[in-house]
């Protein structure tokens, strides 16, 4: 009898731990955070200066991995369970929209004119701004130092560089235009390949559809038309024709390609130049490879390539009844001290034209070339060490710009794996293009139908 009255007191007592943990939005005087980001040093930071300009208020942040973060804010949020803010890419805003989970987040005009706008509409749906941005993502184009002293301004520089790296005739090109990209001495005499990335990734390689003038979902006044989408295209036939060209033609890029290969080839200096995003630049930070980044060079047609612009979001639980607490944690968190701190703990690209201009991330401290360091002994910072502009920022941030939003709407979840596939069997002539863009066009038009039915 006394061991069954304890089992029962137990499961009371476990009962009433639970109800506490997972009493969420907060309740009094606690913002509750959900996140994956792992810059903890930087959202403690902004957490105390919220708290200490507002008396008495606390943040509590609670970290939840990746891929759990959007079902169990899908799950909790409903029924009263979900935190009062949480971060995620922009992909999740027309979802999270549309289920009514986050709310609308007022910007006075002054306020909106801090950021950039692709990330506003990046985290916009319907005509409303359904968060604040925190960072953005922008693949370009990755090159080392070493060995490319500027991006080519067109792609056609950038097929003939890697077409004579890899026959290993890049000296052939002394004289040239081409040294003005190049550093010749240093690539002389090594097995060097110009220019590899997944091909296959529809995610990068939508960038040239883009630079071509393919778009994906209509743009009309009143957002994406999901029943309007672009693939089947003139400009897709085109960009297909572009990537057959880079494996057939020329003989630079294989099918079989993937970013881990590439990255490994960039790290051990056997390749000048890749297709990535700045998690790849922080990287090979990491690995003290001296990397530039800038935008994909020039098509034919006088566009560069537009790279789809990520931007990772701060929401506003449409439910959580501290709606003023938590939009003005929501500013600072995304207030120039905050972005500034994220990109210098995390390397996460700021998304306000202030936090981007501030000296700490446009400027680098390099060693001057005149410098004469025998020992550490000899070293001194103010006469060893000059400011550099910070190009690798730069690169991200002209990438963004001519860049287009990905689309947040969850008819793009209709998109990936048609046009990856149509990608492939192209590329592997397993179809024709023509036909692959017709069936990708129409397979997609029959799942966002699907979707509103």
């Amino acid at each position: 009898m006394q061991k069954n009255i304890l089992i029962a007191a137990a499961i009371i007592l476990m009962a009433i731990s639970l109800a506490s943990c997972s009493k969420s939005p907060s309740s009094g005087k606690e913002l509750v955070l959900w996140t994956d980001m792992t810059e903890s040093e930087s959202l403690r930071k902004a957490a105390k200066r919220f708290e200490s300009s507002n008396e008495g208020w606390h943040v509590r942040i609670v970290r939840v991995p990746f891929e759990e973060l959007k079902p169990k804010f899908q799950t909790a949020a409903p029924v009263n369970k979900g935190p009062d803010v949480i971060t995620g890419p922009n992909d999740w805003v027309g979802n999270f929209a549309v289920a009514g989970l986050i709310d609308e987040v007022p910007l006075t005009p002054a306020e909106r004119k801090s950021y950039l706008e692709v990330p506003l509409q990046a985290i916009s749906y319907g005509g409303k701004l359904c968060g604040l941005p925190i960072s953005i993502e922008a693949a370009g184009l990755i090159y080392n130092k070493k060995y490319m002293k500027q991006a080519p301004e067109t792609m056609d520089e950038l097929i003939e560089i890697s077409k004579k790296a890899k026959d290993g005739q890049l000296e052939s090109l002394r004289g040239t235009k081409y040294e003005k990209y190049l550093n010749l001495d240093e690539c002389k005499g090594k097995a060097l390949e110009g220019f590899l990335y997944e091909i296959e990734d529809f995610y990068f390689t939508w960038a040239f559809f883009g630079g071509y003038g393919t778009y994906i979902f209509k743009d009309t006044e009143n957002g994406l038309d999901p029943n309007d989408n672009g693939m089947n295209s003139d400009s897709s036939m085109k960009t297909l024709q572009f990537l057959c060209d880079l494996k057939e033609k020329h003989g630079i890029m294989s099918e079989t390609m993937t970013k881990d290969i590439a990255n490994a080839r960039f790290m051990e200096e056997s390749l000048i130049s890749t297709f990535n995003g700045p998690w790849a630049l922080a990287d090979l930070k990491k690995r003290n490879v001296n990397r530039g980044s800038a935008p994909l060079p020039k098509l034919e047609n006088g566009q560069n390539p537009k790279v789809f612009v990520g931007v990772q979001g701060i929401y506003l639980n449409k439910r959580t009844p501290n709606k003023e607490m938590a939009v003005k944690f929501m500013k600072e968190f995304c207030s120039k001290e905050g972005e500034v701190d994220i990109y210098l703990e995390g390397g996460r690209i700021p998304s306000r034209y202030d936090a981007q201009e501030d000296p700490r991330l446009a400027f680098v401290p390099v060693i001057k070339p005149s410098s004469d360091i025998g020992s550490l002994s000899t070293f001194g910072f103010a006469a060893d060490v000059e400011l550099e502009k910070n190009d690798v920022l730069k690169g991200v941030l002209n990438s963004a710009a001519v860049g287009t939003p990905m689309p947040n709407i969850p008819e793009m979840n209709t998109v990936w794996q048609p046009m990856k596939e149509s990608v492939q069997l192209v590329l592997r002539k397993k179809t024709q293009p023509a036909e692959q863009l017709k069936e990708a066009s129409d397979r997609i038009k029959k799942d966002v139908k699907g979707m509103m039915e």
